[in-house]
């Protein structure tokens, strides 16, 4: 039982559950008064690229792969984030 509490992925796992919930209580909290609230719409989506990164890096085997493929995926995870919150700024417009 110990060594499965320190297998990485498990630490992993429990960390991408907090993030969740946390991101949950950070919108449902940002989104009481039914209003647009950019600060709270930015911190989900940088929420939700951290835990693309990290399930990309821990769970697809990224973190050993060729530096090519790491730079590749860290690139999409950052172009989908600034794709995300550009039409999430163009919206508001």
């Amino acid at each position: 039982m110990t060594s499965l509490l320190r297998n990485p992925l498990t630490i992993v796992w429990a960390l991408l559950t907090t993030v969740t919930i946390a991101s949950s209580w950070i919108a449902l909290d940002g989104g009481a008064s039914h209003q647009i609230n950019a600060e709270v719409t930015t911190a989900v989506l940088l929420i939700a690229a951290v835990k693309a990164q990290l399930v990309i890096w821990h769970f697809m085997e990224v973190r050993r792969a060729p530096v090519w493929l790491k730079a590749t995926t860290g690139g999409w995870v950052l172009a989908l984030f600034a794709i995300l919150l550009g039409f999430y700024f163009t919206a508001l417009r």
